[in-house]
């Protein structure tokens, strides 16, 4: 049978991966994955699919239940039974009603730009975020030494 390169690669719902994936075809997640992924095509995390990642990909689709920060220079999609918990940077971002997600979320091609295609690491804040202000020491005023 000949490769079409638009068959995605399964990984199945009896199968959990601990560790680095890399693709550059389409990839379906049935089963569990925890660690980080990168890939060139689009990774769909199934119904039913638990991912522990950081993702970082052409496209990314969730049906199940994805821990970790999202980059799709293309686009994100959250279809009616995807969560998403963690930050989401995207060229663009579809979300159906009924599906959740818990964390920030920045779209367009510059927020992809901004992001260099890197997710930012769990709890680490984005890179023009506010930084809170200096300490004060008790009994002086801010700004005295």
């Amino acid at each position: 049978m000949a490769d079409t390169g638009n068959d995605p690669t399964v990984i199945g719902a009896d199968i959990h991966i601990k560790g680095e994936m890399t693709f550059q075809k389409p990839v379906r997640l049935v089963g569990t994955f925890e660690g980080s992924i990168t890939g060139q095509g689009e990774l769909q995390v199934a119904k039913g699919a638990a991912c522990k990642a950081n993702v970082t990909s052409s496209s990314i689709t969730v049906d199940g239940i994805v821990e970790g920060n999202l980059v799709a220079a293309e686009k994100v999609q959250l279809n009616t039974s995807g969560v998403v918990r963690g930050d989401i940077v995207a060229g663009k971002m579809i979300m159906a009603e009924g599906a959740s997600f818990f964390g920030q979320c920045s779209v367009g091609p510059e927020a992809v730009k901004a992001a260099g295609g890197k997710p930012a690491q769990p709890g680490a804040p984005a890179k023009d975020e506010a930084r809170p202000a200096p300490q004060q020491q008790a009994g002086k005023p801010a700004g005295a030494k």
